[in-house]
């Protein structure tokens, strides 16, 4: 059997190449490629995953290409994370955000998996990019950030573009949480955070539920969508304690997935496990049935599984219930 050799370069986007006589890739994995990579790596079971994360851009007529640097970081870390996007700082593209508010609102609409329509200067010119839309939009579409879903008119040059995966997703939650964090919290995180992790959890509660009634006058969040906001929001505040934990999303645990793991670093700290659910209408009736089917499923799938079988014994579970605007916290 004829050995294949994975290596990269330094030059981000096209750093990727395979060695062997049957592909090779300079600008990114096709599906083909990935089901070879899928199958030589024995990850069949991350699959879908791998595609959610790192799959959506398009090389000329090819679609369903993924990222070459942050598949080669997942084969060599087994982790579903966020590489690319973390090779720079960002700080352009977060400048040019934050600086326009109708640019905010566009980005809201992205994160909810909408196509937008926007106008797009190819030939971007960095002086002053935050004050020309076009510009910021051509920066964000040459760089990755984006891609094009269809052409609305070229002439005017009028696009319909999408955030292509869940990595670049995962950028733009994280600017959306600096967002926020620098309108509402300021230096109440550590008090917040404080709380969480001594188990002060009345009090972590109470400042929780004052934090969630601010964000809602700053951000409307739709009803199909409030669980990966506050999904995202809460994961942006737990990155205060990285220095004490480990802030684990979204892996497997017993026979499923949950949303937060907080692993203490100290094995005699405090654990933790949280589940994000939306009422559902078709099965709910009220939000004290939307946490009750919380916990159930947390039982039922047994997502302190991990915690357990590494040695630590104090596992507080948070379960948080959203209906519309309102949301309801229970601990136990």
């Amino acid at each position: 059997m004829q050995k294949k050799v994975y290596s990269a370069g330094a030059n981000n986007f096209k750093v990727f190449t395979v060695l062997d006589d049957e592909f090779s890739s300079d600008f990114g994995i096709t599906e083909e490629e990935m089901e070879k990579i899928i199958k030589d790596f024995n990850i069949q079971d991350e699959k879908e995953q791998i595609k959610k994360w790192y799959d959506g851009y398009t090389i000329g007529n090819t679609e369903g290409i993924y990222n070459p640097w942050s598949i080669l970081n997942y084969l060599t870390d087994r982790k579903l994370m966020p590489y690319w996007v973390n090779t720079s700082s960002n700080d352009l593209i977060k400048l040019v955000l934050k600086n326009s508010s109708t640019i905010k609102e566009k980005i809201e609409m992205l994160l909810k998996d909408e196509e937008i329509e926007v106008p797009i200067n190819l030939e971007t010119v960095i002086v002053g990019i935050e004050q020309n839309e076009e510009n910021i939009w051509g920066l964000m579409l040459g760089t990755g950030y984006l891609k094009v879903t269809k052409t609305v008119d070229i002439a005017e040059h009028i696009y319909k573009v999408k955030i292509p995966n869940y990595e670049i997703k995962n950028l733009f939650q994280q600017i959306i949480n600096d967002w926020f964090r620098n309108k509402v919290i300021g230096n109440d995180l550590k008090s917040i955070l404080k709380d969480l992790v001594t188990l002060n959890l009345k009090e972590f509660e109470k400042k929780f539920r004052i934090l969630v009634k601010e964000m809602f006058s700053y951000m409307d969040v739709g009803e199909n969508t409030a669980e990966n906001f506050y999904h995202a929001f809460v994961l942006g505040m737990l990155v205060g304690l990285k220095d004490t934990y480990y802030v684990n999303s979204n892996r497997e645990s017993g026979v499923g997935r949950y949303d937060i793991m907080l692993e203490p670093k100290d094995k005699k700290g405090n654990g933790f496990i949280m589940e994000f659910k939306v009422l559902d209408d078709m099965e709910e009736k009220t939000i004290e049935d939307t946490i009750e089917n919380a916990k159930k499923q947390i039982e039922e799938k047994g997502y302190e599984t991990n915690l357990k079988e590494r040695g630590f014994t104090n596992i507080t579970k948070i379960v948080f219930a959203f209906k519309n605007k309102e949301v309801k916290m229970e601990v136990y």
